[in-house]
């Protein structure tokens, strides 16, 4: 997502990445990656549980995680650690004033992300419906 903070700020929106971790944590990542967007902590995962994220080792793992952790390495992503609950599973959501959800990704594995494509397509929409 890094590298499309320009496409979503040029459509007038932000990105803001939740994580479950450590505030410590978060800003370590937010400076080894050079992460221009904001990064909140959800330490009780309450955002997770409204968003209902998915939960558990059994989701987490399968084997399509595999081909995922395949892509990654091929793309040159190398995971240090892990960093807050490892069970816990991300989503994307394109959220606009009041409160309307114009887009919704609740990952099934690990490495399951929405596709960037959808989520600029999800802002376009949005904008124009505002």
């Amino acid at each position: 997502m890094r590298d499309v903070v320009p496409e979503i700020e040029k459509r007038g929106a932000r990105l803001v990445v939740v994580g479950n971790g450590l505030p410590a944590q978060a800003q370590d990542m937010k400076k080894d990656l050079d992460f221009p967007a904001t990064i909140w902590v959800d330490q009780e995962m309450e955002a997770y549980r409204a968003a209902g994220l998915r939960r558990g080792p059994t989701r987490t793992l399968s084997w399509r995680t595999f081909g995922h952790l395949a892509r990654a390495w091929r793309a040159g992503f190398r995971q240090k650690g892990v960093q807050g609950d490892p069970w816990q599973l991300g989503g994307a959501f394109v959220i606009a004033a009041p409160d309307r959800v114009h887009y919704s990704h609740v990952s099934g594995e690990a490495g399951d992300h929405a596709p960037v494509s959808e989520l600029l397509s999800a802002l376009d929409r949005a904008s124009a419906a505002s």
